[in-house]
């Protein structure tokens, strides 16, 4: 019998009262709780670029929540505009996002992972080290690891923008001092990372180096691919990204 999927639109509120609207997609079973997965998208996208992976989580018995960090992009549905965001500010939307999750009667609160692409994957690695009893395991897409480099070039530079998206001068200020590596040790949970060997975004090298301060981490290449996933690799990054979470639930 084919498994059904419930999809819903939710929402968060954050301490300064605003607002994080997302979708959850979960198995159209009732009477247990389950698994779920809280997929963080990249910098200047939003939920609707992910939302297409929701159906094949829910299939495989995890819930699957997306949500639009505030200012997170030009598209984005929840509220706050890019110049206020800050990795901080997507640290914060996030840790709103698991404290509201835990008290869904449908969710199981000792099983919630972390999953997150480029710079969403940068904020769940953070997320995660502050708060490792609160993540069973973490996937991390291509996690923009880079960010404190590539912040401080800009600083320097008095640069105000990213791929000719407006950005305010604290994402910077803040962002050039994160020290990623001392930072994201602190999760010592199983970590899955999935880079593509020809990503010029963000070098597989900054995810291999997280191999080395991981304690129990695994890097999965992708042959040919870049920045982001279509087609196949997509399906591929899916298939493995689930495939991890069922052996840690």
């Amino acid at each position: 019998m084919e498994k059904r999927t419930t999809i819903e639109e939710i929402a968060f509120v954050k301490k300064d009262g605003k607002k994080i609207q997302g979708r959850l997609y979960r198995p159209e079973e009732t009477g247990r709780r389950h698994p779920i997965v809280i997929f963080c998208h990249g910098f200047g996208s939003n939920f609707r670029e992910l939302m297409h992976h929701g159906d094949g989580f829910a299939e495989a018995g995890i819930c699957c929540l997306f949500f639009d960090f505030c200012g997170g992009g030009p598209e984005s549905l929840s509220d706050g505009t890019m110049e206020e965001m800050t990795v901080g500010t997507e640290c914060e939307d996030l840790n709103t996002v698991i404290d509201c999750v835990k008290g869904l009667d449908y969710v199981d609160s000792e099983r919630i992972f972390l999953q997150g692409e480029s710079m969403g994957g940068l904020v769940s690695a953070l997320v995660a080290a502050r708060r490792p009893e609160d993540v069973r395991a973490l996937v991390l897409w291509y996690p923009a690891f880079v960010v404190p480099d590539d912040a401080g070039k800009r600083y320097e530079a008095g640069v105000k923008e990213v791929f000719g998206l407006p950005m305010g001068e604290a994402f910077d200020r803040e962002a050039k001092d994160i020290d990623v590596y001392g930072i994201i040790p602190a999760y010592g949970g199983p970590v899955l990372m999935i880079h593509g060997d020809q990503d010029d975004v963000v070098p597989i090298g900054y995810s291999e180096r997280a191999l080395s301060v991981y304690r129990d981490a695994r890097l999965t290449v992708m042959p040919g691919a870049g920045h982001g996933y279509d087609g196949a690799d997509s399906v591929a990054a899916r298939e493995y990204s689930i495939d991890f979470i069922r052996a840690w639930m």
